[in-house]
């Protein structure tokens, strides 16, 4: 990885290389009034002065007045994969308590710090270096190193309060696997969506399933988790007790079989977003106007020229026969046995549905809209998260008339449709409605079919409730 300085010592002076060259210091003016490093010294934050940017020989230096603390070499933040992996949990409490101590005295506005800002000891102290003297690393780094250095590490979408744990949770991630969570461009490309932390390890168990499950989730963009977090620097090192003690040999990285489809997808889903947002949004705005264009005018020249599909059925069997499309989301079928013209009353909940069943299919590789009778069938089992449930069962048909029939069903919803007010949101799972709905279908003769004319709910009463956990 790119991003390293030099580090070494001069005249007893704690010096960090940041440029070599004569002649790059011109220009650059030190502030009047610096800002001082910050030491985690045995759990307490020590401010620690320095003398200035200067050239030692032909390089530029960041350069430390001596003292009593500086002793021995620390070792980059960089290093927490590589030599300083073995200590990695230890490392991380501390620097959880020193960013937590530091609060915005090291940099305003961002949680994260660049890891050429942070410097561990060999005893366990660890420099922080300010937000002023990390510009002054950044101004002469390359476009490559400060994306490793800094961009690489920036919070994406987080709750007030939950930038910094984002940030910590990148670094055990880094630590453990070797990778940087978002230095993809598929990653960066997929809403920085990290790839599964157990993918990266080459022994997947139940100890490396269990922590890549928490550190997925803290770095997710999951904000109703994150807002759950009351303490997030005491949650972030609860997790790290939890694992302090386990071999590190238990995280060993390298190549995972499973790592190849998640990757092949991966990729597929960040060459479309990528398409659509470079060039192809205009193209398939055009595609898709055309399209509807012609498919609405070869539908009304359909429906003024053919018979329905229904033309051989009984009205029990159209109204069998609607409802069994509206739980397919099957809106053409719908519009079968329909007047020409009309629109049931389930058209637009039912196209909305299917819209966006395509959409998840397009970008996700499957639909979480769910078939209740597939899933009454399957054993009314775990739903995956944000699924949602809707279709009919249990269809009745009484005749009232020569021309109105009467339909009993039961309607299946994961939507309160009584009070959508006390629709309520679970962490395990949620709820999914059942309801007995009671519409008068009314028909004329058409031909030698019926049609439906009218369909009018009269009833819609709340039958069960029934709360399933997430899968």
């Amino acid at each position: 990885m790119k991003g390293r300085h030099e580090i070494f010592f001069d005249e007893d002076r704690l010096c960090i290389e940041i440029a070599r060259g004569t002649g790059v210091l011109k220009g650059f003016e030190i502030p009047k009034n610096k800002q001082d490093a910050l030491l985690y010294h045995s759990g307490q934050l020590i401010d620690i002065n320095w003398q200035s940017v200067q050239m030692i020989g032909d390089r530029c230096c960041l350069v430390f007045y001596p003292n009593d603390f500086f002793t021995e070499l620390p070792v980059s933040a960089f290093e927490l994969s590589g030599t300083l992996r073995p200590d990695c949990f230890e490392l991380l409490r501390k620097l959880s308590h020193a960013i937590e101590m530091a609060g915005d005295r090291l940099y305003l506005n961002m949680d994260s710090v660049p890891l050429s800002n942070i410097w561990f000891f060999p005893n366990g102290d660890i420099l922080l270096l300010s937000g002023q003297m990390g510009d002054a690393l950044d101004m002469f780094e390359l476009d490559e190193d400060r994306f490793w250095d800094k961009e690489a590490w920036l919070a994406h979408n987080c709750v007030e309060g939950f930038g910094k744990i984002h940030y910590l949770f990148q670094l055990l991630y880094y630590s453990l696997t070797t990778v940087v969570p978002f230095a993809s461009p598929t990653v960066r490309e997929n809403g920085f969506r990290a790839v599964p932390m157990n993918l990266l390890f080459e022994d997947a168990n139940a100890t490396t399933a269990e922590l890549s499950r928490i550190v997925d989730k803290a770095i997710s963009d999951d904000r109703k988790f994150q807002l759950s977090q009351r303490r997030p620097f005491a949650f972030f090192r609860s997790i790290i007790d939890r694992y302090t003690d386990v071999p590190l040999s238990t995280f060993k990285p390298g190549y995972n079989p499973d790592i190849e489809s998640y990757r092949q997808k991966s990729e597929r889903r960040a060459r479309r977003k990528a398409f659509v947002r470079k060039k192809g949004f205009k193209t398939t705005m055009i595609i898709i106007a055309v399209m509807l264009v012609v498919a609405i005018a070869s539908w009304y020249i359909y429906r003024a020229v053919k018979p329905p599909l229904t033309r051989d059925l009984n009205e029990t069997q159209i109204i069998e026969y609607y409802y069994d499309a509206l739980t397919n989301l099957d809106v053409g079928a719908m519009d079968e046995p329909l007047k020409s013209g009309y629109s049931g009353p389930d058209t637009v909940q039912v196209s909305s549905l299917y819209v966006t069943s395509v959409m998840q299919k397009t970008y996700e590789g499957t639909s979480l809209v769910v078939d209740p009778r597939k899933w009454i069938a399957d054993g009314m089992g775990p739903l995956a998260p944000s699924s949602v449930v809707y279709g009919v069962t249990d269809v009745q048909v009484q005749q009232l008339s020569d021309d109105v029939f009467r339909a009993t069903v039961s309607l299946w919803t994961s939507s309160n449709y009584l009070d959508d007010r006390n629709d309520l949101i679970y962490e395990d799972g949620m709820d999914v409605y059942k309801y007995v709905q009671v519409s008068d279908f009314t028909f004329r003769s058409r031909g030698d079919w019926r049609e439906v004319t009218k369909i009018e709910t009269v009833s819609l009463t709340l039958d069960q409730v029934i709360h399933v956990s997430y899968r």
